[in-house]
């Protein structure tokens, strides 16, 4: 519910607040006071595009805001929510409007983009005029009134917010499935060398090992031939060194047997015998292990062959190598999960589509339902506001029920078509109704779908034009009708629609020089009948005009 509407330095605005309370507020006033600036300053708080000119001569800037009472329109959290915005039961919606420059709009003080702007004003308030038909008459507009008509708006909610689930899922798929195509790749490059490291059988140490064993090997037969000569000399010939120093040895033990002189020598020929015999046999030792094995060589090469080209490809030595197998396995465990989240999120986005289509398909058969009842309902009501002839028709068309057909109306959009005399067949509302009737159009489609969208501010601008007497009776007793509802704004220069108000304001202007001061009064009963006066007779209020208007007040609150 719009509570107060504060207005400075727009056109000849200079201050002005403005207060309005629950039921029907009538705003009159004579031509150019200022009732059309009035509703402009609503329309710039709402975020509507702005006129620099509208800015009040001389003033740097203007400034509108209107603050409005949610405590009763929880089912908004979560449009606030995706706004970014706090909850609050309070809200205030500013404009500031530079003479010369880009306005700035607010939501409680924070500044808001003109897109955050369109979502949510249009809940709080919504205007019914001439200059409001592209937003009243779109299919969004009709889907919500069918909405309304039908009870469902609660579950249209609903299917705004499974479709954007449905479309967050939709992203992270096709994220989740690119990193998994990224992944496939690398795990095929990954596999590739897990598996050329892991069949190498790497151990550490082992190239440094093969290198010396075929530095080896190609001195082999020098080494035998040499190991082979020293052993012959040493122990295998008949003239052996080993068998020459044991007959010299047993000499040398007689002569020191007789001479005690020649002991020591004979101990250290015995010593030396000992170590050259010890070093024979570990001479023949060495012949015994440099027997030749050209199959073992050719092995050692071809390992060592192996090694030194994983070396180069992959920069590394053997130990080096060992550790980069280890990274691979880690990065290619670590892949996994890439895949399993794909998996997963195609599952979830499954199950949300399948709900989300359940609940379309609900919704589409519902708002059918309702299209072909609230035809014959708005016709009831334009009967009332004197539109007899008159014929009104809701077409809800729909997509392929399919998960690619999806939208934040699930499946459907939906228009109105309308004529306003016998023998026409309805056209477009947009393009066949006058101001006039569309305004009444409107009237009688708000209280047709009168138990649904209560909560929301509805400002009706040239309501009355083109039409008086018992008609514009008519249309203030269906304005009462849905102000019982949701509180309705009225800007109106006719007394019958006047009279039906709860709280009536009137839009005062008064000159001084070359100053104009402009301001709105909330009007006591016995000056309501003084206004209704002035709206019947004109600028000279007779006595028959006062009766007539205390006249009009009473028989309007008698119904």
């Amino acid at each position: 519910m719009l509570i107060e509407l504060s207005v400075r330095n727009l056109a000849i605005f200079e201050d002005v607040r403005v207060e309005f309370s629950p039921g029907l507020n009538v705003v009159t006033g004579e031509t150019g006071a200022g009732k059309s600036i009035l509703v402009e300053a609503i329309r710039l708080a709402l975020g509507e595009k702005a006129d620099p000119f509208a800015v009040r001569t001389g003033e740097a800037e203007a400034e509108v805001s209107a603050l409005f009472d949610l405590s009763g329109r929880q089912e908004l959290k979560d449009a606030w929510e995706d706004a970014g915005l706090p909850w609050e039961d309070e809200v205030v919606l500013r404009r500031v409007l530079p003479a010369g420059g880009r306005g700035r709009a607010y939501i409680n003080g924070r500044v808001v983009a003109q897109p955050v702007m369109a979502v949510l004003s249009p809940l709080l308030l919504m205007m019914v005029g001439q200059h409001s038909v592209t937003q009243l008459l779109s299919k969004t507009a009709a889907l919500s009134a069918i909405d309304d008509f039908a009870g469902t708006a609660a579950r249209s909610s609903e299917m705004r917010k499974r479709y954007r689930k449905v479309s967050v899922l939709r992203r992270q798929v096709e994220d989740a499935a690119a990193r998994g195509a990224a992944a496939h790749g690398r795990a095929e490059a990954l596999d590739f060398e897990i598996g050329e490291l892991s069949d190498a059988r790497l151990v550490p140490g082992e190239g440094e090992e093969l290198a010396a064993f075929l530095h080896a090997s190609r001195n082999e037969i020098k080494v035998r031939e040499a190991l082979l000569a020293a052993d012959d000399a040493l122990s295998s010939s008949e003239s052996a060194t080993v068998v020459s120093m044991s007959f010299a040895l047993s000499r040398i033990k007689e002569a020191a047997a007789l001479d005690p002189r020649v002991r020591e020598i004979a101990q250290r020929l015995g010593s030396l015998r000992e170590e050259v015999a010890e070093i024979a046999r570990e001479i023949a030792r060495m012949v015994g292990k440099t027997a030749e094995d050209p199959e073992a060589k050719e092995r050692a090469e071809e390992r060592l062959s192996l090694l030194r080209r994983l070396e180069r490809k992959y920069g590394k030595d053997v130990s080096g190598l060992i550790t980069h197998l280890a990274d691979l396995e880690r990065e290619r465990e670590s892949l996994e999960g890439a895949f399993e989240e794909e998996t997963r999120l195609r599952k979830e986005l499954r199950r949300e589509e399948e709900e989300a289509l359940g609940l379309a398909m609900e919704l589409s058969a519902t708002r059918k339902d309702a299209a072909a009842k609230i035809g014959a309902a708005v016709m009831e009501e334009l009967e009332m506001v004197s539109m007899p002839g008159a014929r009104f028709l809701a077409v809800v068309a729909s997509r392929d029920h399919a998960a690619e057909s999806l939208a934040e109306s699930g499946f459907d959009e939906a228009e109105f078509f309308f004529s306003a005399n016998q023998g026409q067949e309805p056209r477009p509302l947009a393009s066949t109704a006058s101001g006039g009737e569309l305004s009444r159009v409107m009237l009688s489609l708000r209280n047709a779908a009168s138990h649904g969208g209560g909560g929301r501010t509805l400002v009706f601008d040239e309501i009355d034009t083109g039409i008086g007497g018992n008609v514009a009776e008519r249309v203030g007793a269906r304005l009462k009708m849905l102000a019982a509802v949701s509180q309705v704004i009225c800007v109106t220069h006719l007394p019958q629609v006047a009279a039906f108000a709860d709280r009536h304001l009137q839009v005062l202007k008064r000159a001084s020089g070359d100053t104009v001061a402009t301001w709105v009064k909330s009007l006591t009963k016995q000056d309501r009948i003084s206004e209704l006066a002035r709206m019947i007779s004109g600028s000279e209020i007779t006595a028959q005009a006062k009766a007539h208007a205390k006249a009009m007040i009473e028989k309007a609150e008698r119904k």
